[in-house]
């Protein structure tokens, strides 16, 4: 049954439910960046201005999608369109500048100390690539609002690696980093998943698609780091 045709009362519990989501990733990310900088791991001052530029654009789009979140529990719904579209173009903005980011940050050898640049990398591209395939398919599904929505939740869940990077203890972690970092984005897609078995009593099926992007993403991370392409590609970008 899709949200519009619910009665009022569950479509509201269930508007509200997509807010706290929102709000906990975005508390997830801030969180995630703020603590590194205050454990004095990052140095923003000395930041070139592409990473202040990045920043900036992944930070609009997270306080966004709270934004949006908040509009349907409110029931604006013609302004969340619009700034639907203010959105795109913020993702559209999001992807090169990773792109640029992840090869500077090698370049000027400034990978994050948890991560080798060729994990670095493959970590950077896999994620890029989820983000774009799971929006494109929010986008595509927007009329659809029980689709829309948890598909953008797995969006965001895609891209939120980086923030987990920054609260585990990775350096402990070794080898299985890379796995908790998955694990934890898996958790936080447990929770849409029981809120819908919860509320709906069956799990919506664009949580089975995000789960098996997500998944994808992190497991495919080790063997895209050790191909050929990767290696030249971080061996062309390495200082000398």
């Amino acid at each position: 049954m899709d949200a519009i045709a619910m009665p009022p009362r569950v479509t509201a519990r269930e508007n509200g439910f997509f807010l706290a989501m929102a709000v906990f990733i975005a508390v997830t990310v801030i969180g995630g960046f703020g603590s590194f900088a205050l454990r004095g791991l990052v140095d923003a001052g000395r930041a070139p201005y592409w990473v202040h530029v990045h920043g900036a654009v992944f930070m609009a789009w997270t306080l966004l999608f709270v934004v949006q979140a908040a509009l349907v529990r409110r029931g604006t719904m013609g302004l969340h369109r619009r700034l639907g579209w203010t959105a795109v173009g913020l993702a559209v903005a999001m992807v090169p500048l990773g792109l640029l980011t992840a090869c500077m940050a090698v370049r000027l050898d400034r990978v994050p100390p948890f991560f080798t640049p060729r994990i670095f990398m493959a970590l950077s591209l896999l994620e890029l690539t989820a983000f774009v395939l799971l929006l494109t398919l929010a986008i595509q599904a927007r009329r659809r609002t029980d689709w829309h929505r948890r598909l953008m939740i797995c969006t965001m869940i895609a891209i939120i690696g980086p923030a987990f990077g920054r609260i585990l203890p990775m350096p402990l972690l070794g080898p299985l980093s890379g796995l908790a970092v998955l694990g934890m984005q898996l958790l936080y897609l447990s929770i849409a998943v029981v809120y819908d078995l919860i509320s709906r009593r069956r799990v919506h099926p664009a949580y089975g698609v995000g789960a098996i992007v997500i998944t994808v993403e992190g497991m495919a991370i080790p063997s895209l780091a050790a191909s050929p392409p990767i290696g030249a590609l971080v061996m062309a970008l390495s200082p000398a």
